[in-house]
């Protein structure tokens, strides 16, 4: 019963499609979710100055590299995200962060975001979001079609 019961997630940090280029969906964004800056930063020899002046795919290198092929991945934000990926039917085994970049690159964000939450269980979504935000506002202020879960 519990694995088919439909869920409302009432704290997403999932963007509403339109919002383009605030969605965070591939794996870079998975990569770089707080809770494994965090836990990675336990490995870095690294100021933490340096590592928010890089790219955001650089900063997925070195995670990527700290807490999933130095290290075993058993944290439960790193399970997370193996847990992710497997459910896409990826195989990590091989350790091959450029192959996911390449498959998550030919993914249609809206198509994958309905992927996911059909894969979750989700059927509803609060977004946490903030309409004083200077990039977001315009957004709020022009109006969008909402993504009607």
């Amino acid at each position: 019963m519990v694995n088919t019961t439909p869920v409302s997630d009432i704290h997403t940090h999932l963007y509403d499609p339109a919002f383009r280029d605030l969605l965070l969906w591939g794996i870079d964004d998975l990569l770089t979710y707080h809770y494994l800056v965090a836990e990675a930063f336990r490995y870095f020899d690294l100021p933490f100055e340096k590592f928010w002046s890089l790219s955001k795919t650089q900063q997925a290198d070195l995670i990527w590299d700290a807490l999933f092929v130095q290290h075993s991945p058993i944290s439960e934000a790193c399970r997370g995200v193996l847990t992710t990926l497997n459910l896409l039917g990826l195989d990590v085994r091989k350790g091959d962060l450029p192959a996911l970049r390449r498959w998550f690159a030919k993914q249609n964000p809206e198509k994958h975001v309905t992927r996911c939450l059909e894969l979750a269980g989700v059927d509803r979504i609060c977004m946490t979001n903030s309409p004083f935000d200077d990039v977001e506002r315009p957004l709020w202020e022009k109006g969008f079609r909402r993504d009607e879960r």
